[in-house]
């Protein structure tokens, strides 16, 4: 048994048709909010009435843009349709990227049209970053980009690393993770959040591709403009890049250099470009013996957020602690203990009161 892995359909795919007045923007939206920048820093927008159309196929399917500013005036409006049915579409209030802007998730496996319908009538802007998709097994993806998130069984974390969401953290010097894949290239996305430590040294991570030569990177979100700890937990930020490579099989190794007191490599997913759909079907990602295992939340794809959901590749609500599924897990657990104690208490004065008849009608 297989899952599939989403495939990443970026704004400039020329598979994508555009109709109406749009523009195409790069870097613009880069620092827009803390969900990351833009897929590949690139963006369609428009101001006007407009729309777009994708064929594909698969089971689901997800659009993502950005909001520019908080509470806009006036209407921004879209309307999401597969094979000319319409399903719902989110709304927001607050500037961000990375937000999901409607998605369809009861799909039967085949071949679908998604179009959008666009109406801007308060002279801003909407943008469509990106598109994604659970793919059909027999779907022609030779040159598709795929996401592989942090519940991804092929990655390979070492006992030094720990689930921390949304994804995996490691301040433990040398841990490595190893991952196993097919494509051209890869990016590397982690995260930071200001409650692990942070400092602004370089170069304390490295990366190799099928043993060859390691080549450092920084692990520091954003590193070269932040001088100082983040206040909120910035997600979705490219730590690196590699070059193109041969198109086949390759082995990614990634390992930490630094130490407990600086800031920790984090994982929270990779985008393979050339990749496959298709892995082995688990829950969890493989994690050699001694590490730390607690749970992820179930859900690969969405983010709470005022007025709305954020979406990329990985698992996180930032508006709950991590302490959540734990205290829900100890209050069950809670619950059988006393139970249990309540059925024990009975059984005890049903034997006592057993015995005390036994004693009576031998006297």
């Amino acid at each position: 048994m297989s899952t599939s892995r989403w495939v990443v359909v970026d704004d400039t795919d020329s598979a994508i048709t555009y109709s109406g007045p749009w523009i195409a923007d790069k870097g613009t939206l880069d620092t827009n909010g803390n969900f990351g920048a833009p897929y590949l820093s690139t963006s369609h927008g428009t101001n006007s009435t407009a729309s777009f159309t994708y064929k594909f196929s698969g089971t689901r399917v997800l659009i993502t843009g950005s909001l520019q500013f908080s509470n806009p005036t006036g209407a921004t409006t879209w309307q999401c349709f597969v094979d000319n049915q319409s399903f719902p579409s989110n709304a927001y209030t607050v500037p961000e990227n990375n937000l999901n802007l409607c998605e369809q998730d009861t799909l039967t496996d085949g071949p679908h049209t998604l179009m959008v319908n666009v109406a801007v009538t308060n002279g801003q802007t909407f943008w469509l970053d990106y598109i994604k998709f659970l793919p059909s097994a027999n779907a022609s993806l030779d040159t598709a980009a795929i996401a592989v998130d942090s519940t991804d069984p092929a990655l390979l974390f070492d006992s030094g690393w720990s689930q921390f969401a949304p994804g995996f953290q490691t301040g433990k010097a040398g841990s490595k993770l190893s991952f196993s894949f097919t494509g051209i290239s890869v990016i590397y996305y982690g995260f930071y959040d200001p409650s692990l430590p942070f400092d602004t040294t370089t170069h304390t991570a490295a990366y190799s591709i099928d043993g060859q030569t390691p080549v450092p990177f920084t692990v520091q979100v954003d590193a070269g403009s932040q001088t100082s700890k983040p206040s909120g937990v910035q997600y979705n930020q490219v730590l690196f890049t590699t070059g193109n490579l041969t198109a086949g099989p390759h082995i990614l190794e990634v390992t930490y250099l630094g130490t407990p007191q600086t800031t920790p490599l984090t994982y929270e997913f990779l985008v393979i470009q050339n990749g496959t759909s298709s892995v082995v079907s688990s829950t969890t990602p493989a994690v050699t013996s001694g590490a730390s295992t607690t749970p992820l939340p179930s859900d690969p794809s969405t983010f709470t957020l005022p007025g709305g959901t954020s979406t990329f590749f990985t698992t996180v609500d930032p508006s709950s602690t991590e302490s959540s599924p734990t205290t829900t897990t100890t209050s069950a657990a809670l619950s059988v203990y006393q139970s249990n104690m309540v059925s024990m208490f009975t059984l005890i004065i049903f034997v006592l009161y057993f015995l005390s008849g036994r004693n009576l009608r031998s006297h």
